[in-house]
């Protein structure tokens, strides 16, 4: 049963784009996808089923270490882009408690989480529509089906993994370095005290935000993911439609964070 219905979605891709239809068969092979994805990650768990490694590790490279300069290079620019600006308003308004306190709110709980969730989708997310994609086109996917493999795993579960640990270490990293180049610009530029900064900082963010701010870039992980897993499926045999399972996870991803987004906010920050 399971292989007919992995064939199934290669044979009558879901179409991709279009209402209601397409949506509605798009999310339906998305939870196929993740509720296999989980299942497998449980049998490993209980000792009854195992990872592939290799594509693992070549996953966890590819929304990982060829991120890093990217992420640290993005928040080193986005944290003096933030000093600058901040230097201005202070210019402006003699509140700099209160405007530190907003920028640092800001930055943490907005600006990183975003820019992570867009490297990851821009790396890792297109990276994975194309391996999807060119696994039909070039008919790997029947081999698949005959040794017993889920296609929808075996490309899904290393990836997802892999970009769930990078989110959330990004999440991290990108804070760190986004706001050492802030408190950097404010310090030796702007003349703000060291302390007026770190106390800010402190009466912005309590645990419930710090966690959010972990699990946000990690939400939207899965959701790229799921997007990516889709699309590349939705090229079906043809191969000129690996470029646009590309475009349209890219497309598709950004939009889905910035929606996520905003549900994140209208439901859990009331």
């Amino acid at each position: 049963m399971a292989a007919n219905l992995n064939r199934d979605a290669y044979d009558r891709p879901p179409r991709a784009g279009t209402w209601p239809l397409g949506w509605i068969e798009s999310l339906g092979l998305a939870a196929l996808a993740l509720r296999r994805c989980l299942g497998l990650y449980l049998r490993i768990l209980v000792g009854r089923g195992r990872l592939d490694l290799p594509a693992f590790a070549w996953s966890l490279r590819q929304s990982g270490l060829t991120i890093l300069p990217a992420m640290t290079l993005v928040g080193i620019v986005a944290g003096a882009i933030l000093g600058h600006q901040t230097e201005s308003i202070l210019e402006r308004f003699n509140l700099p408690g209160l405007v530190l306190l907003s920028i640092n709110y800001a930055l943490v709980m907005e600006l990183v989480p975003i820019l992570v969730g867009i490297l990851v989708a821009g790396r890792a997310g297109v990276a994975l529509a194309v391996r999807q994609a060119a696994l039909s086109v070039r008919g790997e996917v029947d081999g698949l089906l005959i040794t017993g493999i889920d296609p929808l795993t075996y490309t899904l579960a290393p990836a997802l993994l892999a970009m769930l640990i990078m989110s959330f270490a990004f999440a991290v990293w990108g804070s760190l370095v986004t706001f050492a180049a802030t408190f950097l610009w404010l310090w030796l530029v702007a003349n703000v005290p060291p302390a007026l900064f770190l106390d800010s900082l402190a009466g912005a963010l309590g645990p419930g935000d710090l966690l959010e701010a972990i699990l946000k870039p990690m939400l939207f992980a899965l959701l790229i993911a799921l997007i990516a897993t889709v699309n590349g499926t939705a090229a079906g045999r043809d191969p000129l439609n690996i470029g646009e399972a590309a475009t349209r996870t890219m497309i598709g991803a950004v939009t889905i964070i910035l929606i996520a987004d905003l549900v994140i906010i209208l439901l859990v920050r009331q």
